[in-house]
């Protein structure tokens, strides 16, 4: 059973009254996912809206040759995959669990469902997909405009925990739209710079100030 402190708990049902909530939370449903575990598969059908309790997921698209765009990474109290539910088609991206994950997934049908008798429903998801569609806006300027370099800077800024970023190379290198041996040079050139120091599974970020700079390059 779903219980309405955990709606309140994500950010998307702040807002909502408590009849939407208990309504909403008699048609969720908990799942769970292992690490590497595919949650969803780009070009299918949607199984619904998932809110993440607990852990990591990947967003990614795949090109005809293999390579993989990462488009986001959800943590706790965010949602994933709400266009297709609203436009009738398949998903967009793939999403696979980074950790374990622990998630309530909204049916298609339940939200839709939900949305005609509570209309505020309807704007709380409106409100999130304005938000990852700045996300997204961001993502496509980075890669249209920024070098490598500056795009791990403001990878590694936005990553960054308390001075570390939990990233290995290769995770660096997906969020940046790069290679990992690309990545790499461009990562060891800010570690001479005194910028980061590298460590194994983590880049500890030693000069701010510094990164934003590159950004700005």
């Amino acid at each position: 059973m779903i219980t309405i402190d955990e709606l309140r708990a994500i950010q998307f049902f702040a807002t909502l009254d408590e009849q939407t909530l208990v309504d909403t939370s008699r048609r969720m449903h908990r799942c769970t996912f292992r690490p590497g575990q595919y949650i969803m598969l780009e070009g299918e059908q949607p199984p619904g809206l998932f809110f993440v309790l607990r852990g990591k997921v990947r967003l990614s698209r795949t090109a005809p040759d293999g390579r993989e765009q990462v488009l986001a990474m959800v943590g706790p109290g965010e949602n994933f995959n709400p266009v297709p539910i609203f436009d009738g088609q398949t998903n967009p991206s793939t999403a696979r669990a980074m950790s374990p994950v622990s998630c309530l997934l909204l049916p298609c049908t339940d939200l839709l469902a939900l949305i005609r008798t509570h209309p505020d429903l309807a704007l709380a998801a409106l409100n999130e997909m304005a938000g990852q569609l700045r996300e997204l806006v961001s993502l496509v300027e980075d890669l249209a405009f920024r070098s490598v370099r500056a795009r791990l800077a403001r990878r590694l800024l936005t990553e960054a925990a308390e001075g570390a970023a939990e990233l290995t190379h290769q995770e660096l290198a997906e969020r940046a739209g790069t290679v990992r041996e690309i990545a790499g040079r461009a990562l060891r050139r800010l570690a001479e710079e005194g910028l980061v120091r590298l460590e194994r599974g983590r880049v500890i970020v030693l000069d701010p100030a510094g990164l934003e700079r590159v950004v700005a390059e």
